[in-house]
């Protein structure tokens, strides 16, 4: 039996291909369950017991009457102003415990990371692969998109139904990934992250039209592109072309760009903005969380579509109740800001991808997937 390539070898080899010329995917490493029967994922969810909302000061600032969004909002503010030490499983806990009104417990939470992260160690020992740089990213590929012991032998998987969130924002949630091993664009690569930084392992989150991946240095300080919809590397050429990413908004950096930790962070305060907009509409909380998001993260480009929608559809609003009456100057300020931000977004070379051709694009990943197990196995029974 031939031998089966190491993940460092994976990402060497990837490398030397693409040096000549290859744009499209060229490594596939991985092994899914059969889809003949629906495995059962154990019952092992996230604690349902109220924690009560954390105080970051002696006092937070009001910013929202809802206590989870305004104790959340404070909170991840606190660590982007040095208030305390930025922590991104920490923010992502947040944005979704305020959602679901502190009814899900972060000691629970850590509590289920932290024994991910021994069995990933475990593993890297066991594998006899801890002198190299990339362990700790070669254990995380292996949890996530093989069958093994450390993940039940459930890999993770892509879950199409409601990716978006539309119907349930819950669908979304790392913690519903957990608990499910099904999960998308967000989730995915969110709790690759959490692992990531718990493992002290070098891993960043990249943004592409509605999507986000991770992205990696291998042995060799080149970047490695993991796109964990599908379990694949992809290169930068095979990103650009397949969701339509123009050059200008490429060389203006508001995609493919490696995410540093404050920005990572920042950018929780947007997606809290949007489970409360899920709640409650647009109103000026999550123009707030939006600004704030901008102030330590600039050129989020999802942050400023966000912003776009909210400050059009209240500015709709209130034209709608002037009755004929002139508009105040609040509301011209406003305005005002939303033509500051259009123009911003159209400057940066911003290129809609709409939510349809986003689901096309996702299920030609996935056909692409299935064609290539097909092969494998096909190769593999000879």
């Amino acid at each position: 039996m031939q031998r089966k390539k190491t993940y460092i070898e994976e990402n060497l080899n990837l490398k030397m291909k693409l040096n000549y010329g290859l744009v499209l995917l060229i490594i596939l490493m991985i092994s899914c369950q059969s889809e003949k029967k629906e495995t059962v994922i154990p019952e092992k969810k996230i604690s349902v017991q109220e924690e009560k909302p954390k105080i970051s000061e002696p006092k937070d600032t009001i910013v929202t009457n809802d206590k989870y969004f305004n104790s959340a909002y404070n909170e991840i503010w606190q660590m982007l102003k040095g208030g305390q030490p930025l922590d991104f499983k920490r923010a992502v806990f947040l944005t979704e415990w305020a959602y679901k009104e502190g009814k899900i417990n972060y000691s629970d939470f850590s509590r289920e990371i932290s024994e991910i992260t021994q069995k990933l160690r475990q593993f890297i020992q066991q594998k006899g692969v801890s002198q190299y740089k990339t362990a700790g990213n070669f254990a995380l590929y292996e949890f996530f998109t093989r069958p093994n012991w450390i993940n039940g032998n459930m890999p993770f998987v892509y879950d199409f139904e409601d990716f978006t969130g539309k119907q349930d924002w819950e669908q979304t949630f790392v913690t519903k990934l957990m608990n499910t091993h099904k999960g998308q664009c967000r989730s995915l690569p969110y709790l690759y992250k959490i692992l990531a930084e718990e493992m002290n392992t070098e891993a960043y989150l990249a943004v592409a039209p509605n999507h986000f991946y991770i992205k990696h240095l291998d042995e060799k300080g080149k970047w490695v592109n993991i796109e964990l919809t599908n379990g694949n590397f992809s290169s930068d050429a095979w990103m650009i072309s397949s969701t339509g990413m123009s050059a200008e908004a490429i060389q203006n950096g508001i995609y493919m760009e490696a995410l540093d930790l404050q920005q990572s962070v920042a950018y929780c305060l947007t997606e809290l903005s949007q489970g409360y907009e899920k709640k409650y509409g647009y109103d000026d909380f999550v123009v707030l969380c939006c600004n704030t998001t901008l102030e330590y993260f600039p050129k989020s480009i999802h942050t400023m579509m966000f912003k776009h929608n909210a400050l059009m559809t209240i500015g709709k609003k209130e034209l709608r109740a002037l009755n004929g009456r002139k508009p105040t100057p609040e509301m011209e300020q406003r305005f005002a800001e939303f033509k500051r931000n259009e123009a911003l977004i159209e400057s940066l070379g911003y290129r809609e991808m709409s939510a349809g051709k986003y689901e096309q694009w996702l299920k030609t990943v996935e056909a692409e997937k299935q064609k290539r197990l097909a092969n494998q196995s096909i190769t593999s029974s000879k």
